[in-house]
């Protein structure tokens, strides 16, 4: 490692090849992990990790409740259809 380069946090001896976005720690290649192409250091990286929600999981609730509606929706229609039905059959000529 030459004079002027920066040195890792963990590896002192070795050369730092990027910042972390999050705490601005100087990190080696084997400290490093690019994602979507933004250096994080291990720490930084698992404490994203721990925190985040899968999106999977945040959006499974909405769905869940705006499923519901939809076949509440439905179901009132297809109610009110046999209903006129029903009543178009009774009493022939009526609905107009």
């Amino acid at each position: 490692m030459s004079a002027h380069a920066a040195a890792c946090q963990n590896h002192p001896e070795r050369e730092a090849l990027g910042v972390c976005v999050a705490c601005r720690a100087r990190v080696c290649a084997e400290c490093v992990t690019k994602v979507d192409g933004v250096n994080h250091c291990a720490a930084c990286l698992a404490a994203r990790a721990a925190s985040d929600t899968p999106a999977g999981a945040r959006d499974e609730g909405r769905a869940g409740r705006g499923g519901a509606r939809v076949s509440a929706v439905a179901l009132f229609v297809l109610a009110t259809l046999l209903v006129w039905g029903l009543v178009e059959v009774a009493l022939p000529g009526s609905g107009g």
